[in-house]
């Protein structure tokens, strides 16, 4: 069950990521195309997605903005050949390819009612400048009072920057922030933060564990 730590009492904003909290993850379509490679899921994640440490990655790069998505594909080679494998040249299109995913609509209509209850909502998540016209069309954008995108504020989830940017982009201290995260490193770099969180392992419970954290911390 996914977790909320540390307790704050003054928590006035609640951030959501996006892929595994608002909608199922992109990664679960990593399984069929390591089937295709013969390999193990972690494998084919750490070729297409990068480690969980920000760096040169292709894909870190384009969700910095360095890179368009058109480039990652090409760029990944040294990557698979670091585990022996040869791409087909279409995995990135096969990874992002529509219907890939489902809007978790319970979440989207939870981050609309604290926006109505007063609480300053956000949306923090890693993205592509090309994937913005889809998320447009999976979320109302007026629901969220922030929407940090990795591309846009040239900084990546786990770097730094890009938690300083949700804060002062809400317009809110650190330590007000209830954030959900279904990434470990994420998590722990907005705790350094002095951030609350939720990792979310199963985005319908962490709906009832947020209002658990807030029935029992917010003033």
């Amino acid at each position: 069950m996914p977790m909320a730590t540390p307790p704050n009492p003054s928590v006035s904003a609640v951030v959501f990521d996006f892929g595994g909290v608002l909608i199922t993850s992109i990664t679960n379509q990593l399984s069929k195309i390591a089937q295709r490679h013969s390999a193990d899921v972690p494998t084919m994640l750490a070729i297409m997605l990068g480690p969980h440490e920000s760096g040169h990655h292709p894909w870190h790069r384009a969700e910095r903005g360095e890179l368009t998505v058109a480039e990652i594909q090409t760029e990944l080679a040294p990557w698979a050949a670091a585990h022996n494998i040869v791409l087909h040249g279409d995995e990135i299109e096969a990874l992002m390819s529509p219907g890939q995913y489902t809007v978790i609509q319970p979440m989207l209509d939870k981050v609309a009612d604290l926006k109505h209850r007063g609480y300053k909502t956000g949306l923090l998540t890693n993205t592509f400048a090309e994937f913005r016209p889809t998320m447009q069309q999976d979320l109302r954008f007026d629901d969220f009072t922030a929407v940090v995108e990795s591309f846009a504020v040239g900084s990546r989830k786990p770097e730094l920057a890009i938690y300083q940017a949700t804060a002062d982009m809400l317009g809110v201290s650190h330590e007000e922030i209830l954030y959900l995260d279904d990434f470990p490193q994420n998590i722990e770099m907005a705790q350094s933060f002095g951030w609350s969180t939720i990792q979310v392992s199963d985005p319908l419970q962490a709906i009832p564990d947020i209002e658990q954290f807030l029935d029992k911390y917010s003033e």
